[in-house]
């Protein structure tokens, strides 16, 4: 029985393993390196502004 669960967790982190490959190289083609180093301005919100705004 622990040979099996052994098995299966070493499945289980070369699917995420191999998941985490396949995002890595589509994100690598879908968008260029200037645009993944950079943040436009606005874009990312503080969270208690964020909140702020929310609430009222």
């Amino acid at each position: 029985m622990v040979e099996i669960m052994n098995w299966s967790a070493w499945a289980i982190a070369g699917a995420l393993s191999l998941w985490m490959a396949v995002d890595l190289v589509r994100t690598n083609r879908a968008f260029g390196e200037d645009y993944l180093l950079s943040s436009e301005e606005g874009e990312i919100v503080d969270a208690d502004v964020g909140e702020r705004a929310a609430r009222s």
